[in-house]
């Protein structure tokens, strides 16, 4: 079967999953006080502990699945992760308090990872030279996803009421899983050399240098763009002050960002399939860097917008970047065990970039976190520059 079929399969689900996972985030503390908690630090507080006990969880969980991926293949890791996810959103439909619904969200987590577990699945059923093209294709997917949820979300709250949402997310999810049973083939379940039903261990993976570097930069990449778009909105407002239509502005400097992804991903991959994603990773971590560092001196609401859509472009690169760097430098029968690594230390980058964002935020100025943020993905960069030695593949470099 074509892999460019299934990309475009697992393209479909991705913009679900995505979408349905971006559809009552932004409205959490809307749904909170809906619950009757009191406005100010309390709905603060349980938003806060219901958006970071998901990553937590997830966290824990990513090796196991990857493992368990290793041993049964990424299909039946992907119909896990819909089934999971998909039933625990229903069961939020119920939720009639906070405590309930933090409960739901941690194990939400458990079963959490849908797309890692794609970008494993496509890279063991497309040809090396055209991986790079591929994942950063299926980015975009999830990218697209991020950016409809939000406002599909809205326009469901507003009609039927925050508990409506769950259930229909619960639902879109279910659908994934059907997508993915009928639609996709089996993947090849790979064996060590001389092995008969053995796969690898995770002191393999971890003994591999280019693996944990890259382990690192998935983390610092996370750490530095969390930390300033949890703290977007304050920015914004520290801009433009407390006008009207604040929610509207800070969401729109989200949307160019997410729309840049979606145009730059796909070039970007085809630059590092031409000339090795070890030389593009290293250049585009620097080039975001500076284009964060330029945002501290801005004061007016349109140049924000032009420095996150060239933002935009960049990131496209990065994370796509790095899970076609895994595949081509991990072997097959460690392959799931490695993004499952990768995809703990993204969601511990998930939770920790909003604490950091905060505490600097808190303490000093909200500007001070793009001098942060700015800092990691250069000094990552130089990192991973060093750390990652260029290698040919395929008469390509990797």
């Amino acid at each position: 079967m074509s892999w460019r079929r299934n990309a475009r399969i697992l393209w479909i689900c991705n913009f679900i999953i995505s979408g349905s996972m971006s559809m009552i985030m932004p409205f959490l503390p809307l749904f909170l006080m809906d619950m009757g908690v009191p406005h100010g630090k309390e709905v603060s507080m349980w938003t806060g502990m219901i958006f970071s006990a998901t990553f937590l969880s997830a966290a824990i969980m990513a090796p196991v699945w990857g493992a368990v991926a290793d041993k049964y293949g990424q299909k039946t890791n992907l119909v896990r992760a819909g089934i999971g996810m998909g039933i625990i959103n229903i069961l939020m439909f119920f939720t009639t308090t906070p405590l309930y619904l933090l409960v739901l969200r941690f194990v939400f987590g458990f079963f959490s990872g849908f797309i890692t577990v794609s970008y494993s699945y496509l890279s063991k059923t497309t040809p090396r030279e055209e991986l790079g093209k591929a994942i950063g294709f299926l980015y975009t997917g999830g990218m697209s996803g991020g950016i409809i949820g939000p406002l599909f979300g809205g326009a469901l709250s507003d009609w039927f009421g925050y508990h409506t949402v769950f259930a229909v997310t619960g639902g879109l999810m279910i659908i994934t899983v059907l997508l993915v049973q009928w639609l996709l083939p089996p993947d090849r379940v790979e064996v060590a050399a001389g092995e008969v039903r053995k796969t690898g261990t995770f002191r393999e993976v971890l003994a591999n240098p280019n693996l944990t570097i890259l382990f690192f930069a998935t983390f610092a990449i996370q750490t530095a763009t969390m930390s300033t778009s949890s703290m977007m909105s304050i920015f914004v407002r520290s801009i433009v002050g407390d006008v009207n239509n604040l929610a509207f502005l800070a969401g729109l400097v989200t949307s160019v960002t997410g729309i840049a992804n979606i145009i730059g991903s796909p070039i970007l991959g085809r630059l590092g399939d031409r000339f090795g994603q070890s030389k593009i990773l290293p250049i585009i971590m620097f080039c975001t860097g500076l284009v964060i560092f330029q945002q501290v001196w801005t004061d007016s609401i349109y140049p924000l917008y032009a420095w996150r859509f060239c933002q935009g472009l960049l990131l496209g690169g990065m994370l796509p970047s790095i899970q076609t760097l895994i595949k081509k430098r991990s072997p097959d029968f460690i392959s799931g065990r490695s993004y499952g690594l990768n995809s703990s230390c993204q969601f511990l980058g998930n939770l920790t970039g909003p604490l950091i964002g905060g505490f600097i935020a808190g303490h000093f100025s909200v500007s001070y976190v793009f001098v942060f943020s700015g800092l990691v993905l250069i000094l990552g960069s130089a990192i991973v520059k060093w750390r990652i030695p260029l290698r040919g593949e395929n008469k390509k470099a990797a």
